[in-house]
């Protein structure tokens, strides 16, 4: 049975991999308009239908698509993406919120094609989430990767920045097949912040010592970790399910 369209025109705006408007950066659409927006870069298929990866579409999905030479990238990256950002106040990113109180993004996510690499012994991922900071680096990326050796993994990537001397030889790395669903979670409960990849932890820290006069905000879809110097062909997201709680 199909599920209804996700909810993204009350999630925030959408950044795209490309510059069409000619104001020099990645093209924007604002919430009050993905309503009714559809590209090639991201769109909500009917059921049937296939994207470019091949994954044929129940209905009520989301795609995010971004080629690596994508010609719209942002002032602090030049990583092409197809990406949402939350606001909490449609039509301005000047609301955030902090580590106090409860704060979740949920997704259910299957990534379907990742770029490829143009060495042997490179990697190619995407980043399908994040908790991001407004004045600095995101404590929280999720990303799903492919090893020199061909194999896919899903695995979150912490910011030193958060906890001083820390090494990510504890980090759990998870085995996950391009085409298969999973669930994540990203879970911020009074400055410590959990993530989760099917019900199963996969880190916890405590964001509280250098974190707790930031402001956050989550973001999901499709930022790749490659561009055109490391890799050819594009990367494909599906969103099945999204679900925020602030409290």
């Amino acid at each position: 049975m199909p599920t209804s369209r996700l909810p993204w025109s009350t999630y925030g705006k959408l950044t795209l991999p490309v510059d069409e408007d000619g104001r020099n950066g990645a093209d924007e659409i604002p919430a009050s308009d993905l309503a009714n927006y559809a590209s090639t870069y991201w769109y909500n298929p009917t059921a049937g239908q296939l994207s470019q990866a091949g994954y044929s579409a129940v209905g009520g999905e989301t795609v995010f698509w971004a080629p690596v030479n994508g010609s719209g990238t942002t002032g602090s990256s030049d990583f092409p993406r197809s990406e949402m950002r939350e606001q909490l106040v449609l039509g301005s990113n000047t609301t955030n919120w902090r580590l106090s109180g409860t704060h979740i993004q949920r997704g259910t996510v299957i990534v379907t094609r990742l770029p490829t690499p143009v060495r042997a012994n490179a990697v190619t991922r995407v980043i399908f989430a994040q908790m991001h900071s407004v004045d600095n680096s995101p404590p929280v990326k999720l990303i799903f990767q492919r090893n020199p050796d061909g194999t896919t993994v899903v695995f979150g990537d912490y910011n030193q920045f958060q906890r001083p001397g820390s090494s990510e030889s504890s980090r759990i790395v998870l085995p996950m097949p391009l085409g298969r669903s999973f669930r994540y979670e990203i879970r911020v409960d009074d400055g410590i912040v959990k993530t989760s990849i099917d019900g199963r932890e996969i880190d916890s820290r405590d964001l509280r010592l250098l974190w707790s006069f930031q402001d956050f905000y989550f973001k999901a879809g499709n930022y790749l970790g490659n561009n055109t110097a490391t890799a050819t062909g594009y990367g494909e997201v599906i969103y099945t399910a999204i679900e925020r709680v602030h409290r």
